[in-house]
């Protein structure tokens, strides 16, 4: 144990990130657990040892910087495609998986004529409604339907995860917003900002 504590140490005084300090000792852990069931040693000597905490900061954007990429569009037609559908992650809660996959079926209307999105995640399999933000709404409005075919892809593209995520970088550093972006942020920057818009957390989730 005194070993594993030595050892700790010398991580952190090489400069490593408590995360990486973290799943460094987790692998030698695992390592010892192979030599017992080897039968190289009776016992892992590391059994009892605890890791320290790893406190995962949630990287969301805020409304200056929301804005910001509101009011650039790109002439880049690839870069055009990806600031849409980011912005549509942003005011939907979506993440990419779901965005990516999303029909104009799964839009619909409810009796009050407010349009809402009715889908399965693709993560859980679980459905979600989700209400259109106007800004949503507008995005949609540059992506009709092709041929009326309802059960077609709305953001429907050649790109792929890699070519959106350069984009996505490029349009960052174009806005002046420090972060990289991805929708992993764009999904948490939608629960941030309607949580200080004022709704619940309950309706949120």
């Amino acid at each position: 144990m005194e070993f594993f504590d030595d050892y700790r140490i010398h991580l952190k005084r090489k400069g490593y990130a408590l995360s990486t300090t973290k799943q460094t000792l987790f692998w030698l852990s695992r390592l010892m657990y192979r030599a017992v069931s080897q039968q190289t040693i009776r016992y892992n000597p590391f059994e009892d040892a605890k890791y320290e905490r790893v406190e995962r900061k949630i990287r969301c954007l805020g409304k200056t910087d929301v804005a910001r990429i509101l009011a650039m569009p790109f002439q880049n037609k690839e870069a055009e495609f990806v600031r849409r559908i980011f912005l549509f992650s942003v005011f939907t809660g979506l993440a990419f998986a779901d965005v990516s996959k999303l029909r104009y079926c799964d839009i619909e209307t409810n009796s009050a004529g407010i349009r809402y999105i009715r889908q399965y995640r693709k993560k859980t399999d679980v459905e979600s409604i989700t209400p259109l933000h106007p800004i949503a709404e507008q995005i949609l409005s540059q992506f009709p339907p092709k041929e009326k075919k309802e059960d077609s892809l709305i953001f429907e593209t050649s790109l792929s995860r890699i070519q959106i995520g350069m984009h996505l970088k490029a349009i960052g550093l174009a806005c002046g917003i420090r972060q990289p972006l991805s929708f992993h942020v764009g999904r948490h920057s939608f629960g941030t900002l309607t949580l200080e818009a004022g709704v619940s957390i309950e309706s949120i989730a």
